[in-house]
């Protein structure tokens, strides 16, 4: 039911989430996100333009299959590493019900609430999806953090055992006390 009332407004759905994406980031953020396309210069908004219709697509076709797991994991990697909490990134999948309201709200309500239920669980689905790549994400972020310091801590540790074996560094490769030009 749901998917006939929305094919061929994926591309108008996916430029309205798209549109309500951007709107959750600071305004001079969101009119860069929308405004630039150079993939170089804006990979944020070029990620959020390449996700958005397939993202759109598989809410219409009601599927969750490795691609759109994948794309939704990719969206909330992106929103991992940002400044924001959970409910915050993954606030981002609930627009989508929006987008589709705000394109195609008449003719999902003309069908009834069984084809506005249905969205909603689409919808829900998704979010539940996005929510476990968000928090696969942030765990993976935490680990490479604590690797991180454990590099500079063994690193650390090294050099205070040079230290402490009576072989300062100074950056030439001498000792104290020697006298050799330019130690």
């Amino acid at each position: 039911m749901l998917r006939g009332i929305l094919e061929g407004k994926e591309t108008t759905i996916a430029e309205r989430w798209i549109e309500l994406v951007c709107a959750t980031y600071p305004r001079e953020t969101a009119v860069f996100l929308e405004g630039d396309r150079d993939a170089f210069s804006n990979p944020v908004g070029r990620m959020l333009r390449e996700m958005a219709q397939p993202l759109v697509r598989a809410l219409v076709e009601d599927r969750a299959d490795p691609e759109t797991i994948e794309n939704l994991a990719e969206l909330m990697r992106l929103r991992s590493v940002q400044d924001m909490g959970p409910a915050e990134a993954v606030g981002v999948v609930p627009l989508l019900r929006r987008a589709v309201m705000d394109v195609a709200g008449d003719r999902v309500k003309a069908a009834g609430s069984a084809a506005v239920e249905e969205l909603g669980i689409r919808v829900e689905r998704m979010m539940m999806l996005s929510f476990d790549a968000f928090v696969m994400s942030r765990e993976r972020l935490y680990e490479i953090r604590i690797a991180e310091r454990e590099r500079h801590t063994a690193s650390l540790l090294r050099r205070a055992e040079r230290v402490l074996a009576g072989t300062p560094e100074t950056g030439c490769g001498c000792r104290e006390g020697d006298s050799a030009a330019g130690c």
